[in-house]
């Protein structure tokens, strides 16, 4: 794929998960501190890292990924991991957006995830919201579920994390644009394909027609989004993101 093919375009969606995180982020004292990014695909988040003075390195499966991250935003603040087998440990903060997802066995990847983390590091998860919603853009993008407030609690608590805050992101826009993700991508769904292959392009597609390019113009939306945080402490949007942290060891034996 040629790189006038992969250059980054921040969708909607993307915007309105940027803007969460940031709220999130910004809510730690995370100057300095040491966070790593599992599926970063296009690598456009580091810029928001940047600007928080976070040291980052970032993994992602896809080599695609690698190398448009790698020539686009890679630098002496974010390292990018090119095997999985490089992953170290003692993090502050483990981000994974639009990952859980993707994967079959969900709690055992976040038990995986917290053994990075060092004795006090947070996990920071974004997925789609509500199986209700559920439609051709999660074929087309090879998800296996989405998720419900109280399945996320469940699982992160069999994983040993305990959420501390979440939000529900992009309400109201997800009452228009679920329904045009979901009718551009059902044309587009390729059967032949494994969920694998699905996931590895899904962080770096970028076929996106040009009235949506033009519409997805960053300045129109930021007064959209402002006003959709309003909605954050509810449950109507399409899209969670959530900060965990470890459960104590001795509450997880019951002992408090």
């Amino acid at each position: 794929m040629g790189d006038d093919e992969m250059t980054f375009v921040p969708m909607p969606r993307y915007l309105m998960r940027k803007n969460a995180l940031c709220k999130l982020l910004k809510k730690e004292l995370c100057d300095g501190k040491r966070l790593l990014e599992i599926g970063y695909g296009a690598g456009e988040i580091f810029t928001l890292y940047r600007n928080l003075n976070l040291q980052v390195e970032g993994y992602d499966f896809s080599e695609a990924a690698y190398e448009y991250a790698r020539a686009h935003y890679a630098g002496n603040d974010v390292m990018l991991l090119k095997d999985e087998k490089d992953i170290g440990g003692g993090y502050d903060y483990i981000a994974a957006c639009e990952v859980l997802e993707h994967i079959r066995d969900d709690v055992e990847t976040l038990i995986e995830w917290k053994s990075y983390l060092n004795n006090s590091g947070k996990m920071i998860i974004s997925v789609p919201a509500h199986w209700k919603r559920w439609g051709s853009s999660d074929e087309y993008n090879g998800h296996y579920r989405r998720y419900e407030k109280n399945e996320l609690k469940e699982k992160l608590k069999n994983a040993g994390m305990k959420i501390e805050k979440i939000y529900t992101y992009d309400f109201p826009a997800c009452l228009l644009l679920d329904g045009m993700r979901d009718s551009s991508r059902k044309k587009k769904i390729n059967r032949d394909k494994s969920k694998e292959e699905l996931t590895k392009n899904s962080g770096i597609e970028r076929n996106f027609s040009a009235v949506a390019i033009k519409l997805s113009n960053p300045v129109l939306w930021k007064p959209i989004i402002k006003f959709e945080e309003l909605f954050y402490q509810t449950d109507l949007g399409s899209a969670y993101i959530l900060i965990a942290s470890k459960v104590n060891a001795d509450m997880e034996r019951g002992i408090l």
